[in-house]
This record gives C-alpha cells, structure tokens and sequence, in this order.
C-alpha cells in the first residue's frame, strides 16, 4: 500500500483524521477536510478551527520511495545517495506548501502551516537526521509534525477550546453576579423605604396609645366622677 501515490495519500488523511476525531473534533465543526479556500482555489487536506474559527492548514505528505530503497539496498554508497534523494523529496514537499496560498490572512488562518508526516518512524528520521530540512521548514512557516506531535497540537487546540468555554463560563458567572447585585440594591430600596414605612405606623401607634388613649381615658375618667347622681326612687306600696 505505501508503495502506491494515492493509496498512501489516503491512508495518511485517514490517520490525521482518525486522530483528530480521538483528540474529540468533530469533522464539519472542528476541521473540515478538502475544503477550498474562500478567497483562493488552494486546498488543504484539512483545517482545524480554533475557538475564534481562525484556521490552521494541514497538508500531509508521505515522501517513502528513496527511503524504503535506501533501507533495502546493502550498497553504502546507493544507501547514501537514496537518502539524499529522500532529502531532496522532503524539501520539494516543503516546497509544494508554500507555493500554495495556505498562510492566508484574508481567509483568517494562522502565520503557519503544519505538514503531517503520518509514519511516526519516517518522521522520527526526518527530525534526527534531516535537521537543515525540517528547520529550514520552520523558517518558511512549514511546521512537520509526525503522529505524536500533531496529537500534542490537537491537544493543545482542544485546551484553547476547554479554556474559552471556561472563559466564556466565567463570563456568565460574573453576568449573573452582577445582576444579583443590581437586583439585592433595588432590594435593600425598597426594604429601606417599607422599613420606613413601618417606623412611621409605629410612630403614629406609639403616639396614639401613649397620648390619645391616656386623653380618651381621662376624659372618661372625668364623666364618671363628674356625673350626678341619681336619688333613688322609693317603691309604691300598693
């Protein structure tokens, strides 16, 4: 299988795919997947979205032929030349994503794009013994990843993902915070002014029980004294 252009091709987009769908992106929600540009025909293998849907372009590239010769053969100096050729591959990949309109501030992506080496032990090669190669990448914006590193990159994409719903959270917490606060000072208003209220009914009480009442009382006080009375009326014998 590897051995074949477009059979390799598919099976490294189903690694990526498969490992972005485990890191928990949803396709068509997360990342899309051969998807053009809207302001270029240009289009990446996929693009993962980040919180605010800034894009980051994933191309993958599975350079195999010069290595696999260059691990079969017994001959130091054919081994020596496959691996330059294997070099030589990587760079022309590296090559083939800069000339495409991957790094688009117009469509809103990131500064960078990642080109994914879905064989974690080629990728290994290219990072032990490639160095001049894969940074020569870096400083073109071209970021190799193999198997491991790109789910240390999904991983890190979905924290940004956990951290802004966290955020977002934080924000609503913070909402409802302050409008229990407008609520309990609109509260403690109308609490104040029936507590007000209340002093004055029982004010008024105070006054009515200790004055009016001791009036009502005296004045009753005085009808009983001041009266006269009656003579009594002898009873009529008959």
């Amino acid at each position: 299988m590897l051995t074949n252009n477009q059979l390799r091709g598919n099976f490294g987009e189903q690694v990526a795919e498969d490992l972005m769908k485990m890191a928990g992106f949803v396709k068509g929600l997360d990342f899309e997947h051969n998807k053009a540009q809207t302001t270029s025909s240009s289009r990446p293998d996929f693009a993962i979205f980040l919180p605010d849907r800034t894009k980051i372009h994933i191309d993958v590239k599975f350079p195999y032929a010069n290595l696999q010769k260059a691990s079969e053969t017994s001959d130091v100096a054919l081994k020596e030349q496959h691996y330059k050729a294997f070099a030589k591959d990587v760079r022309e990949k590296i090559a083939q994503i800069t000339s495409k309109d991957y790094i688009n501030p117009d469509d809103k992506t990131v500064d960078f794009v990642i080109l994914f080496v879905p064989n974690e032990m080629i990728f290994s090669y290219i990072y032990e013994k490639l160095h001049e190669v894969w940074m020569g990448g870096m400083e073109k914006k071209v970021i190799l990843a193999g198997p491991f590193s790109f789910t240390a990159i999904l991983r890190m994409v979905r924290q940004a993902y956990d951290n802004f719903r966290y955020q977002k959270d934080i924000h609503e917490i913070v909402g409802h915070i302050k409008q229990f606060e407008k609520q309990f000072e609109l509260y403690n208003e109308e609490f104040e002014k029936m507590g007000k209220q209340i002093g004055v009914v029982s004010d008024t009480y105070r006054r009515i029980e200790s004055t009016r009442t001791n009036q009502l009382l005296r004045t009753v006080d005085k009808i009983k004294i001041e009266a006269p009375t009656q003579p009594e009326t002898p009873l009529i014998s008959s």
